[in-house]
């Protein structure tokens, strides 16, 4: 399902791709952050899934991480889940019942840890490349 189709919903970090960036000036590989970024989309399911919303378990089922060059996005509905939105945002008729958002705001502190980890290890080979060592 293409983004942006009618029932998805998304959740993407700002500020990664300024970061990505900053970490190819420093000679950095973006594919460096892949493994990082595949982390970081599975603690977002891993903390939505069991606080979304179910009758059926569909939706909760359709939530899934997508890579992308300079992150992760996670994403819900698709397919024949059009009502993933309406769950996370509301509607005139139904108070939003955000499970989507609210994972990625509670699961914040755990995705940042693993950024943290990531980025010391990458300047740790940038700083030992530079110095000679190679270690």
């Amino acid at each position: 399902m293409a983004a942006g189709s009618p029932g998805d919903v998304r959740v993407e970090v700002h500020g990664l791709a300024k970061l990505t960036r900053a970490l190819k000036k420093a000679g950095v590989e973006v594919s460096d952050m892949k493994a990082a970024n595949a982390r970081v989309g599975d603690v977002v399911v891993q903390s939505a899934t069991p606080i979304t919303p179910r009758r059926t378990g569909a939706l909760a089922g359709s939530i899934r991480p997508a890579q992308r060059a300079s992150g992760v996005i996670v994403r819900a509905g698709g397919g024949r889940i059009k009502y993933a939105k309406y769950v996370e945002y509301g509607t005139k008729r139904m108070r939003p019942r955000s499970y989507l958002v609210k994972a990625a705001n509670d699961s914040q502190p755990r995705w940042l840890d693993v950024y943290a980890d990531e980025l010391d290890k990458i300047v740790g080979q940038v700083e030992s490349s530079a110095n000679g060592t190679g270690d």
